[in-house]
């Protein structure tokens, strides 16, 4: 005896059957042999079957559906069975309990009244859609608010992870949702307006909720109105816990006044014992505050960031009725139309202790005012147009010093020169702004025991070549200082030069090579032969040695001699650099960008070399496609480890199935660097990423390839990176990208 289990289907229980008036229609009209209405009345019966059987088989599908959860699907067939028979229960009954079992109550609650308007009241399912709208009537009525009973610490994480704009929003959820973002201090810490005007319009109607729970707030495309509502928060001292302000929106200039200008300086006063940051861009000529505004009413500011239009001189203020110097500002960019030392001396007798300084559009008389009389300054940007780096991640940490030069604040000596600087890191532009010679000697002479970092461009700007500048009968002073002079950096550790007109800075620098030093990379030389010589004569070795954009010498324009000086070097490096925990004189990263001279014979003097971890080659060179793979074979069968390399440009060498074969030959690649690489795929990218097995730091920029793609694949890898970056640029070749000359190895470590 065989047993079978019944097939449960939907659970609507309505009759399907054909109604008994249909049959007796049929009948009537056989008996009185009418048998044009017994063709009607049978056909509509039988269309009538036909429907009930395609609702069956629908509603059944559709539970079908329901409980394998593909709900979408589901409803499909309902809102068919609806489409196919609008009068008949069955799809609204199926569809309103399908939106029932996803909590959508609302929903099915107008499917039902759908249903009710539409089938008619003497169908014998009629009663079940009144009796289920009542049931979905009384579920929606019943809340209950899932996030409102988590643990708070729990909603303050859910929260952190909301967008500014997603955050806002929660206010008008509920007063239970509002009353626990307005007491969220994690959700409003950073404010920076960086979602639209929308957005900032948002934040300006809550301001006076969340303000004291700010930290960081950035005011950006503001109108009048809103910039209004900011200031009588701030007038208000509503932003009680404001540590760091940025005022750079490309409006301000149509928003302030007068007016506007007391309430901000009242609001600063307000902030004056929290407020420690604050960068202040003014895009038009005449900036409303000044330098003394701000001194003034911020006595605790730690950080200034000041970016106007216009020159040093008219937007000092009144500095005089300052009655002492700010004792708390170390850290100072000043970004103005003009900034020349005349101007930046009286500011130097009022912030004694700036230790992080940064000038641009600045003379060279500034220049001299610093080495004269910021005498605690360890950290100066030349018109470099970049931030300064972290102070921590740069500097010798051993070398700390936490106290001023001098520690008993007094007007006057604070504005005498001193005999000895503390400067710790000189940082000047790489292409468009050079460091005048006349002034920088005397800033190395006077910091010479403290000099950690030297990256200085002393080389003649295009502009001055194109107009035949300087003449050829004309020597400066400081030439024939700067040729003999001998300088003793004990502390230096990087240093990154391009040589000036008169060939006196690049010998200069290379006589600065010591046992200290870990960093060496010469731009544009002049003398590549002088500067090798000077390496090998040192009897050091830097960690890192790098060389970039090597020109061709009129006497060797085959790059014939230069090729031999790069031999000559890695065989004298070949003999120091020992592997071993007692060596202490160690090659371990060698970048050649865009030197030409670059040959075969080069990179097998260079692999013969088993310290090195770290390669770059960017830019064409004399290197064949057979030397180069070459090259990567020798490395491995020497058992050099490479572990970092940064590849870019090397067009008619480098393609994607040469770099495949590359990739997967280094077993120990941790760090990979892809740069300007035309012809590579979104696919190339993953194969090289799955066949380096060890690899936790990849950088792409300029390859033309989906960045949210490969960030896909990378984040499906299961594996961990410490540091991923696709960069989406399209501008090509920069001959002035600052990756080319201020990349270092080390920030990967």
């Amino acid at each position: 005896m065989s047993t079978t289990t019944p097939v449960i289907a939907a659970t609507t229980m309505i009759n399907t059957g054909t109604p008994t008036s249909s049959f007796e229609k049929v009948k009537d009209a056989y008996n009185h042999r009418d048998y044009t209405e017994i063709i009607r009345q049978a056909t509509n019966t039988i269309a009538h079957i036909e429907q009930l059987e395609l609702l069956l088989v629908l509603e059944h599908r559709a539970h079908a559906f329901s409980m394998k959860s593909k709900f979408g699907a589901a409803a499909r067939d309902a809102e068919t069975m609806i489409k196919y028979a609008p009068t008949l229960p069955q799809g609204y009954l199926c569809f309103g309990k399908l939106l029932s079992m996803q909590g959508k109550q609302a929903r099915a609650l107008k499917v039902y009244q759908e249903g009710l308007d539409k089938v008619p009241t003497n169908n014998l399912a009629y009663g079940q859609l009144l009796q289920a709208k009542k049931t979905v009537a009384k579920k929606n009525n019943q809340h209950f608010d899932l996030v409102s009973a988590l643990p708070l610490e729990v909603k303050d994480e859910i929260v952190k992870l909301l967008s500014e704009e997603e955050r806002l929003n929660l206010f008008d959820v509920s007063t239970t949702w509002s009353q626990r973002l307005e007491n969220c201090q994690k959700a409003w810490k950073y404010i920076y307006n960086d979602h639209g005007s929308d957005g900032a319009i948002a934040v300006s109607q809550v301001l006076s909720k969340i303000a004291k729970h700010i930290n960081h707030l950035t005011i950006t495309e503001i109108n009048r109105e809103m910039w209004l509502k900011y200031l009588e928060v701030l007038e208000n001292g509503h932003f009680r816990n404001l540590k760091s302000l940025e005022l750079t929106d490309l409006m301000l200039p149509t928003v302030f006044c007068t007016n506007s200008v007391i309430s901000l300086m009242n609001g600063f006063w307000k902030m004056r014992y929290t407020l420690t940051k604050l960068n202040f861009i003014f895009t038009e000529d005449g900036s409303p505050i000044t330098i003394t505004d701000i001194l003034f009413h911020l006595p605790h500011l730690e950080t200034l960031i000041f970016d106007v239009d216009d020159s040093l001189a008219d937007v000092l203020g009144e500095l005089e009725g300052l009655q002492e110097p700010h004792r708390s500002l170390i850290d100072l960019t000043l970004d103005t139309y003009s900034t020349s030392g005349d101007a930046l001396r009286p500011l130097a007798k009022k912030c004694p202790y700036v230790r992080r300084l940064r000038l641009e559009m600045a003379t060279p008389s500034a220049l001299d005012i610093v080495t004269n009389y910021f005498h605690n300054v360890e950290m100066l940007g030349y018109n470099n147009h970049h931030e300064l780096p972290s102070s921590h991640e740069v500097l010798n940490q051993d070398y700390n010093n936490d106290g001023p030069i001098i520690p008993i604040i007094s007007m006057n000596t604070m504005y005498m020169e001193q005999e000895q600087g503390r400067l710790r890191a000189f940082y000047s532009n790489n292409e468009v702004s050079r460091v005048p010679g006349d002034v920088f000697l005397p800033l190395l002479q006077k910091n010479q025991k403290t000099l950690e970092i030297i990256h200085a461009n002393m080389s003649i700007p295009e502009h001055q070549h194109q107009d035949d500048e300087p003449h050829d009968n004309f020597r400066p002073d400081y030439v024939r200082t700067a040729a003999s002079v001998v300088l003793n950096l004990d502390r230096l550790q990087k240093i990154m030069f391009w040589p000036d007109i008169y060939e006196v800075y690049e010998p200069l620098f290379c006589r600065m090579v010591a046992p200290s030093l870990k960093f060496f990379k010469s731009v544009k030389p002049s003398n590549l032969f002088a500067v090798v010589d000077s390496l090998i004569n040192s009897q050091q070795m830097p960690e890192t040695l790098g060389f970039t954009h090597v020109p061709t010498m009129h006497n060797d324009p085959d790059h014939t001699f230069a090729t031999q000086c790069f031999v000559r070097l890695f065989k004298e490096y070949t003999a120091k650099s020992l592997l071993g925990p007692n060596a202490t004189k160690r090659l371990i990263n060698v970048i050649f960008d865009y030197c030409y001279c670059i040959s075969d014979d080069v990179l097998d003097a260079l692999a013969n070399i088993k310290t090195i971890k770290g390669l770059s080659f960017l830019g064409d060179s004399k290197i064949t496609r057979q030397g180069f793979k070459d090259f990567f074979i020798k490395l491995n069968k020497q058992n050099v480890q490479i572990s970092k390399l940064k590849l870019g440009g090397m067009k008619g060498l480098m393609d994607s199935n040469m770099l495949s074969d590359i990739i997967s030959s280094m077993e120990y690649l941790e760090v990979l660097y892809l740069y300007g690489m035309d012809g590579l795929t979104d696919d190339d990218i993953k194969v090289l990423i799955h066949s380096a097995k060890k690899l936790h730091t990849f950088v792409v920029k300029r390859c033309r390839v989906d960045c949210e793609d490969i960030m896909t694949f990378v984040n499906n890898t299961r594996r961990r990176f410490k540091y991923v970056k696709i960069i989406d640029d399209d501008d090509g070749y920069d001959y002035y990208d600052e990756d080319i000359y201020n990349f270092d190895f080390d920030i990967y470590n």
